[in-house]
């Protein structure tokens, strides 16, 4: 009988986002997000950023963005 992969941990995150101004740049979207497990955090400027932090804790799949599958 072939053992089925586990699932991996549940991760949670808490995502702040918030609009900056600045007179040479305009206005700009930034943001910060925090794995609560871990405690570890980073900002970001952009959805690729916060989603490589994502995927450090094996959230996702590193598959181009998509998220993982759930087994049946």
């Amino acid at each position: 009988m072939a053992e089925s992969t586990p699932l991996p941990p549940a991760s949670t995150f808490v995502v702040r986002f918030w609009q900056e101004w600045s007179a040479t740049e305009g206005p700009r979207w930034r943001g910060r997000i925090e794995h609560v497990q871990s405690g570890e955090s980073a900002t970001f400027l952009n959805l690729d950023e916060m989603l490589d932090f994502v995927r450090r804790f094996g959230a996702m799949a590193d598959d181009g963005g998509r998220p993982a599958e759930l087994p049946p």
